[in-house]
């Protein structure tokens, strides 16, 4: 299972306070320094194994540096050194990872600052294609000059593809420029934007949302000494010319942001770094109907200094958003929320002190991954859009899609890994059904990656998780969905047994979600973590429980459904170990 990093003796009473959420005060696995300058993360499934891979671009603004990826042992753990390394060095910034040629591969598309020259020339942005189970060592794409810190990636003329959004300008010198969409066609882009915001602006992260709820991708740029806009999709989809909000602080030095969704509302959050200005707090602004031209902030924290990542979840699983964010040179903090705002003072403060630049989650060992699904009416108003937000903030992937009774080819629909939601190819039409069966995590850990070369990458990995006590064999320790499991792990055989008959109508997975299956009457199902059918057993009529030999499959977590005629009647987990 997980391997951690040596604590020293002095720090073991810390680890045993009592806390609010579910995170030691100093992380589980730190990575091997190496002179690293770390700033861009990703969590996404880089080698097609079904567990989330550690990607790193390092660089920033101080070092010309290569983009890394740490390979997940299949149990949430990573070597401490980098299995993989671009051939190429750069300022390299923030990264994204999705599918951006429809091959069903994790691509990465990544901002480069700077110039090699340093701050006098501007960067690129260059994307990363994946060959099947590694990145390729020099980026395909490359774009035409420009300074660029952040990217994000989305859906900005609803096609259904993953367009590639990115910031500009370069604040420290006072460089404005126009934020920049380079749009997909069949998995390449152009070397020069096809999309330019009418404004000049010094831009340091974006991110693709709904933030009017309509059913189409939007995009946020968040400045330094500029306001904040947002560019709302008309009603063809596609991104607008100017902007349709901007922020009403005069005082404007946003680091970075991330997106939210409470009902039919979104929600916005941002850190401000006040390394140049400002007051160094956390932002949020609010989102609803009517969408306003502009508004101000409806929260905000305490002064804290440099501003840095910052990511939503609900941490405490009370049904509201809570707040985590980072800093330079500061500790993790976590603020829990109450459906309006976040707490003042912080319940959870990290014991380190690192230059934190972006954080994200993801369920590492996905032990406790579940499987839950949403039905979606799509009314009249909806008509066509291609946009559906599910209710999970952190998503760990999609498992299938339907859409009246059939189910949708992958390569129709696409979802970046952890963002909430899902995009469609073809538009959705009054009065269609459409179910989306997705992998969550309630007990997600925390990856962080500092700049400060002195100082390595950090997963804090999620107390909560159920890792470990499903290391025993005992009958029923793989019994999540109400299927019993065992052995647990397994080598040769798993034995499935269940007491539940088959239920007409719609059957729950979990916290009320229904399931409506479409597949033929007691049969076992076996999925590994990319979704792919791995194995399918008839159920003998009459039986409790059934055997079935697994010598031949791959070590690893794979998720095992019991289906009837009326759909899916049970479900569990289960282990493969060598």
């Amino acid at each position: 299972m997980r391997i951690s990093i040596i604590i020293p003796a002095l720090l073991l009473s810390i680890l045993t306070t009592a806390q609010v959420v579910p995170y030691n005060l100093v992380p589980d696995w730190i990575s091997t320094p190496n002179g690293q300058i770390a700033t861009g993360l990703g969590l996404a499934d880089i080698n097609g194994d079904g567990y989330k891979d550690l990607v790193v671009a390092n660089g920033n603004d101080i070092q010309r540096q290569r983009m890394a990826v740490h390979y997940n042992q299949g149990n949430g753990n990573f070597n401490l050194t980098p299995d993989w390394q671009s051939a190429d060095i750069d300022y390299h910034g923030h990264l994204a990872c999705g599918d951006l040629d429809n091959d069903g591969d994790i691509d990465v598309v990544v901002s480069v600052y700077i110039g090699p020259a340093g701050f006098s020339e501007p960067g690129e942005l260059k994307v990363y294609y994946n060959q099947g189970n590694q990145l390729e060592a020099n980026p395909s794409f490359v774009s035409n000059p420009f300074y660029t810190f952040s990217c994000a990636l989305g859906d900005a003329d609803a096609d259904g593809d993953l367009d590639i959004a990115s910031v500009a300008g370069e604040p420290y010198g006072g460089l404005l420029d126009y934020g920049k969409i380079f749009l997909n066609d069949n998995g390449a882009f152009q070397p020069a934007a096809e999309w330019e915001s009418s404004i000049l602006m010094g831009s340091l992260d974006v991110e693709f949302g709904d933030f009017n709820r309509d059913g189409f991708m939007d995009v946020i740029f968040v400045c330094e000494g500029t306001p904040n806009v947002i560019y709302l999709a008309g009603e063809n989809g596609v991104i607008d010319e100017g902007p349709d909000w901007q922020s009403e602080e005069v005082i404007n030095y946003i680091n970075s942001v991330d997106v939210g969704y409470v009902g039919s509302q979104s929600i916005v959050v941002m850190t401000e770094n006040n390394q140049l200005g400002g007051n160094g707090q956390v932002r949020k602004y609010d989102f609803g109907s009517p969408f306003p031209s502009s508004s101000s902030a409806s929260w905000y924290s305490n002064n804290f200094g440099y501003g840095s990542g910052i990511v939503l979840n609900d941490v405490d699983l009370d049904n509201n958003p809570d707040l985590i964010y980072g800093g330079w040179w500061l500790p993790v903090k976590i603020a829990l929320g109450d459906g309006t705002g976040f707490e003042m003072n912080t319940s959870y403060t990290s014991n380190t002190n690192s230059v934190v630049e972006a954080i994200l989650l993801a369920d590492l060992d996905k032990v406790d991954v579940e499987v839950l699904q949403e039905t979606f009416q799509v009314s009249s108003s909806q008509a066509n859009t291609n946009m559906i937000v599910l209710e999970k903030q952190v998503l760990e992937g999609i498992l299938e899609v339907w859409r009246n009774g059939e189910i949708v080819p992958a390569q129709n629909y696409k979802h970046v890994p952890g963002k909430p939601w899902v995009i469609f190819s073809d538009p959705l039409q009054t009065a269609e059904s459409v179910e989306v069966s997705y992998y969550f995590s309630p007990y997600p850990d925390m990856a962080v990656t500092n700049w400060d070369s002195n100082k390595g990458d950090y997963i804090f990995y999620n107390t909560e998780s159920s890792v470990g006590t499903e290391e025993h064999g005992d009958k029923g320790a793989g019994k999540p969905g109400g299927l019993e499991v065992w052995p647990v792990p397994a080598r040769d055989w798993v034995r499935f047994s269940n007491q539940q008959s088959a239920v007409s109508g719609q059957q729950s997975l979990g916290n009320g979600y229904p399931v409506l299956g479409r597949h033929g009457t007691g049969k076992i199902e076996i999925y590994n973590t990319s979704g792919c059918l791995i194995n399918s057993v008839i159920w003998p009529e009459g039986k409790n429980e059934i055997e079935i030999n697994v010598e031949t499959m791959q070590p690893g977590f794979y998720l095992v459904f019991l289906k009837g005629e009326s759909g899916i009647i049970n479900w569990g987990k289960i282990i493969i170990i060598d």
